[in-house]
């Protein structure tokens, strides 16, 4: 997370086959996330969970409940990424 410090973890028991996944979705690509991807392991952010937790939100505050698209991810991306 921005402005906190990077997780102490030690990846070099972590299987090459093993999916690492962080919620944080700012940064879009925690130290975590990079560690794991250097070493060969595939990774997901937490975009689309905040993608998805959005969606009730926006039902409970504005009474529209909009629709987790592709290109919501990429405009969302987009966004993210400016902040960081």
């Amino acid at each position: 997370m921005v402005g906190q410090p990077a997780l102490d973890l030690r990846l070099d028991k972590l299987p090459k086959s093993a999916l690492a996944a962080d919620i944080i979705y700012i940064p879009l690509e925690t130290p975590f996330l990079a560690a794991a991807r250097a070493r060969g392991n595939r990774t997901i952010n937490g975009l689309g969970c905040c993608s998805i937790q959005g969606r009730p939100a926006w039902k409970a505050w504005f009474g529209i409940e909009p629709e987790v698209t592709a290109e919501l991810g990429r405009w969302s991306k987009k966004r993210f990424d400016s902040i960081t």
